[in-house]
């Protein structure tokens, strides 16, 4: 079955070269240069995969994003010239899969493709149930995270960082294997990644009056969640 990718470019160039290298390597490809077309394509046509670019006529990248992931956990490639550390961070962590910084290899990015693709499960695994330790309650599903009576509504890459260390309560993971886990192997040299999503969590943490200290970090071990 051939798989289909939705391009969701406003550069007329950038979009038919992208077409051009990806109809090559056997893919259905998809068009639409602005956020209403981009929107109404994913919502009647269900591709497999969504390149995205940030910077659209009509709206940000970013809002699509969002409404890709209410009804969809189908992988997104974000393109963009904003190549901030922090930019990159905060897409990953509302639950793009990849980002790629403009200008571009086309070959690189055909290979991204691939991975995320070859990765990625649509199968939706059964759902979890509230994970309770001490006083804190992760709902994986619901992506909420209650500390002490708070309610606190968690960002995709946030809840599965939570989501991977409370399955090993106690038990240090390396930055490396985080990694691994949440973004990919594609990923595995990018550390600074974990440090700006827990700093992230931290401060959402600090914002409703709640310790974060159940998130510990050790140099050269990783990090572990501690709920003594």
């Amino acid at each position: 079955m051939t798989n289909s990718i939705l391009v969701i470019e406003d550069e007329a160039n950038i979009r038919q070269m992208l077409s051009i290298a990806l109809r090559a390597e056997g893919y259905d490809c998809l068009e639409a240069p602005t956020v209403a077309k981009g929107i109404s394509i994913f919502t009647k046509q269900a591709p497999d995969l969504v390149i995205l670019d940030l910077g659209l006529p009509d709206g940000e990248g970013a809002d699509v994003l969002s409404r890709i992931r209410q009804t969809s956990r189908v992988p997104v490639l974000v393109l963009s010239a904003r190549d901030q550390e922090v930019d990159k961070v905060q897409l990953l962590s509302q639950g793009a899969n990849d980002y790629v910084s403009k200008p571009f290899g086309i070959k690189e990015l055909v290979v991204r493709v691939k991975v995320l693709l070859r990765d990625f499960n649509p199968v939706i695994a059964p759902a979890s149930p509230q994970r309770v330790l001490g006083a804190v309650t992760l709902s994986v599903d619901e992506r909420m995270l209650t500390v002490e009576g708070n309610n606190i509504s968690l960002a995709p890459k946030e809840v599965q960082l939570l989501d991977e260390l409370t399955k090993q309560p106690g038990e240090y993971i390396s930055q490396q294997e985080l990694i691994r886990r949440i973004w990919g192997h594609h990923h595995s040299e990018d550390s600074h990644y974990i440090r700006v999503l827990v700093r992230q969590l931290r401060k959402k943490l600090d914002d409703y009056g709640c310790s974060s200290s159940f998130i510990e970090n050790m140099p050269k071990k990783g990090y572990r969640f501690s709920h003594s």
